[in-house]
């Protein structure tokens, strides 16, 4: 029965913490007297304290003094314990299956269970609810003295019993099947059990060898995978999957699903100084309109394609200073780096002005880029956007704050992304 509720009040930053801190969620702590312990505390034990949300978003459990309860809580790592409405955590009338099943836990040998169920990361589910679970599936748990293995029954499912309490790695496979990657080990407790969703994808690999100029191995390159059409709304042209080139210049995709795509470098967003090269569309080319389509297919099977990439481009300096409208030095103003091919990435800030008005950001010599600066004082203000032409040369500019607004996209809409999502591809 709940005898007592501490409300937490108004959360604080905890002493000896800096006053930028996060602040945590506050806790009520709630007192507890126990009729009757079930599984998890002392036999003797007569009273615990639960912490639990205040409720209204942060899962905390709506407990009431006077009431009894079968507690669902775990351990916090500090050794509180805490439940929330994520938790089969019920006022007792309400859970007589409950007390029966741990009525016949107390009296069943310390033994445990782990049940398993095999699902496809990439297949089509039936409902929201309902994964694609895969029959047939080989499944292994290894522990303590323990090494069973098993098949997956028309559900997908098969439980381990009889297990004795420990540490166990599951496992999976089926033919044309790999597993995404390895699971973390499973603990089990006496008369306790695990459920262990094991995901399994197709066995789909695209590969190949990304070359330079000069016939060597280019290392250290992103290759991209960007859908031809979007599988969702209002989705973003970006990577599906990516890959970066090792010391032979090979790459592996293995985490794309049925369709087409666009393969190649720095498809889904403006090159860096990590990866500084142009768009390139597989076979070989800048132009969208060149590009070969990779077709991944609902099999499992191994596609190759290699191919040969540019120059690096490479580090170009530009830096400006930034005015109000009068001529004062604009201080704090955020400078903002975009390539019109993906005016949707303008958010990240590239530099932000001194006290000056001085900004320095780094560009690449062989891509045109639209610059900006914008400001939020009274009111957001904006510079008119620079275009920055393809060169090596540095630049130095004069920005003036002379356009209300902030945003660097105001007024700028892109037919690019508005034909990729009609179905008509990378412009």
């Amino acid at each position: 029965m709940v005898t007592e509720i501490t409300d937490p009040g108004f959360p604080t930053v905890p002493r000896g913490q800096p006053p930028d801190t996060p602040l945590a969620f506050p806790q009520k702590k709630v007192r507890i007297r126990i009729t009757e312990m079930l599984v998890g505390l002392e036999p003797d034990q007569k009273e615990i304290v639960i912490e639990t949300g205040l409720g209204g978003g942060d899962c905390g459990y709506d407990f009431r003094r006077g009431f009894d309860y079968i507690v669902y809580a775990s351990k916090k790592p500090g050794g509180e314990m805490s439940a929330s409405i994520c938790t089969p955590t019920r006022l007792i009338e309400n859970a007589s299956e409950d007390l029966q099943y741990f009525h016949q836990l107390a009296k069943s040998s310390p033994v445990a269970e782990i049940r398993v169920r095999v699902w496809d990361v990439h297949g089509a589910r039936v409902n929201v609810r309902e994964l694609p679970f895969l029959a047939g599936a080989q499944v292994t748990v290894d522990g303590p003295g323990v090494h069973e293995s098993a098949t997956t029954d028309s559900a997908g499912r098969h439980v381990f019993s009889n297990l004795p309490p420990g540490e166990y790695t599951v496992a999976g496979s089926l033919e044309g099947y790999t597993i995404p990657s390895p699971l973390r080990p499973v603990r089990v407790y006496s008369k306790g059990c695990a459920e262990v969703a094991l995901p399994l994808q197709l066995d789909r690999v695209v590969s190949g060898h990304i070359l330079g100029n000069d016939g060597r191995p280019a290392t250290g390159v992103i290759v991209e995978a960007v859908p031809r059409r979007p599988r969702y709304e209002n989705e973003l042209p970006s990577a599906a999957d990516s890959s970066t080139t090792d010391e032979h210049g090979r790459y592996e995709l293995r985490h794309l699903t049925t369709g087409d795509y666009y393969l190649g470098i720095s498809l889904s967003r403006s090159p860096t100084l990590l990866n500084p090269y142009t768009r390139w569309f597989y076979p070989g080319s800048e132009d969208p309109a060149a590009a070969a389509l990779v077709h991944v297919s609902d099999k499992p099977g191994l596609l190759r394609f290699d191919l040969t990439v540019p120059d690096r481009q490479m580090d170009r300096v530009i830096s400006g200073t930034v005015f109000w409208p009068d001529g004062r030095l604009a201080e704090g103003a955020n400078i903002f780096l975009e390539d019109p091919r993906w005016p949707w990435q303008t958010s990240s800030v590239a530099a932000t002005t001194d006290m000056r008005g001085r900004f320095t950001v780094h560009a690449l010599d062989g891509t045109r880029y639209r610059l900006h600066a914008a400001t939020f004082v009274s009111a957001p203000f904006s510079a008119v956007p620079a275009p920055i032409d393809a060169g090596d040369s540095p630049l130095d500019l004069k920005l003036v704050l002379t356009q209300k607004g902030y945003s660097p996209r105001d007024g700028f809409t892109s037919k690019a992304l508005d034909d990729w999502r009609k179905g008509l591809g990378l412009r």
